[in-house]
């Protein structure tokens, strides 16, 4: 069966949705329960102390820390131009990435927006780009044994290539070959082991999406979810044995009954704690350090689907378009440890999470500095 059949298999088993209500994709699905001893899960620890904070020129910059983040959702990339489900064409995927490097976003990690550590040069906006299903489109091989360019790996190389100051980062929910009936990530079975490896050097992340991407977690016992996400680690550690998983990507956006098991659990001698799940919504993330936040239910944007054309509404240009309109996305001071915004803005902002992180506030009127600590 192709992957292509498979998609609309599995969606026709568990019904088509529109983007704006599930994470979509799926790999060949199979109904095969599986669960291994892994590795102890280290936790994130964040820093003990507040670093010292570093002066701004508000006469070039107009930080916004209290705006919001783009969080990106890639599947497949083909090298049709025609926009099929979720397969992208990859020169739309390139147009994308210039676009952000045009519009002065930077590429961050999603463990990195969790903690509130935006760490990209002032007056520049972060972006978080994920991808679901580790697909040969996102990850090839060509037959010499050189990054296919026009792989959404290939192409972020590139731009690293053009633009030194473009950072390698995203992070990829990966399906592996843990149940053996599922395909190995990336769909190339001789060079799974080396992409893998390669990802984490390069500096992306590698995130959980589960054993199976089954749709019915809604309607599971607490046992059969924490076997599945204790499996997607069991899986990556096949590759990365002292990998720390912390992200998790839900399959269709679907949560479990009890959500506090997307938080943390065990099974089978596996262990697993994420600092954060992604949903399906359709619009872009808060500030890390917003009070209206949830890190268990992250918004995310795809680019199209069926019945949503590229640019169309709630699709990743739309929105980054409206961003760039009405001038709500996070803007970076340059400083990673302190959260600079206007007096207007700062009311947005969560003091006792910023306490909590060793955060500097720091607050301005015009080009006037009105208040820090």
């Amino acid at each position: 069966m192709s992957l292509h059949n498979a998609i609309r298999r599995c969606r026709a088993a568990t019904g088509a949705a529109l983007a704006v209500t599930m994470l979509p994709g799926c790999h060949l699905l199979h109904h095969q329960q599986a669960a291994q001893a892994g590795p102890k899960l280290k936790h994130v620890t964040l820093a003990s102390q507040m670093q010292p904070m570093q002066p701004i020129d508000l006469t070039k910059f107009h930080p916004n820390e209290a705006g919001e983040v783009p969080i990106l959702e890639y599947h497949n990339l083909m090298p049709s131009a025609k926009v099929s489900d979720y397969e992208y064409p990859a020169a739309e995927f390139r147009k994308d990435m210039e676009w952000l490097y045009a519009h002065h976003y930077r590429p961050i990690n999603l463990s990195d927006y969790v903690q509130g550590r935006i760490d990209v040069p002032a007056g520049m906006s972060p972006v978080v780009l994920t991808f679901d299903d580790a697909l040969r489109g996102q990850f090839n091989y060509t037959s010499d044994g050189k990054i296919d360019p026009n792989c959404a790996v290939g192409i972020l190389e590139d731009m690293r290539a053009k633009h030194p100051d473009w950072a390698l980062k995203g992070t990829f929910f990966v399906l592996t070959d843990y149940d053996p009936k599922m395909p190995p990530p990336f769909f190339q079975k001789d060079s799974a082991q080396a992409k893998m490896e390669h990802l984490v050097q390069d500096g992306f992340e590698i995130g959980n999406h589960t054993v199976h991407h089954w749709s019915g977690m809604r309607h599971w016992q607490d046992a059969k979810v924490e076997a599945e996400l204790a499996g997607g680690v069991a899986g990556i550690h096949k590759y990365l044995p002292t990998y720390n998983v912390q992200t998790l990507a839900l399959p269709f956006g679907i949560f479990p009954k009890h959500r506090k098991l997307v938080i943390q659990g065990e099974s089978g001698g596996v262990q697993y704690h994420n600092i954060c799940a992604l949903a399906a919504g359709y619009n872009p993330a808060p500030s890390p350090m917003a009070k209206k936040i949830n890190f268990y239910h992250l918004p995310r944007i795809i680019p199209s689907d069926r019945k949503i054309k590229p640019g169309g509404r709630f699709t990743i240009r739309w929105w980054l378009s409206q961003m760039e309109r009405d001038k709500t996305k996070f803007v970076s001071d340059g400083d990673p440890n302190t959260y600079t915004v206007s007096v207007v803005a700062k009311g947005d902002l969560n003091p006792a999470r910023l306490l909590k992180n060793h955060f500097h506030l720091r607050t301005y009127s015009g080009t006037q500095l009105v208040a820090s600590k």
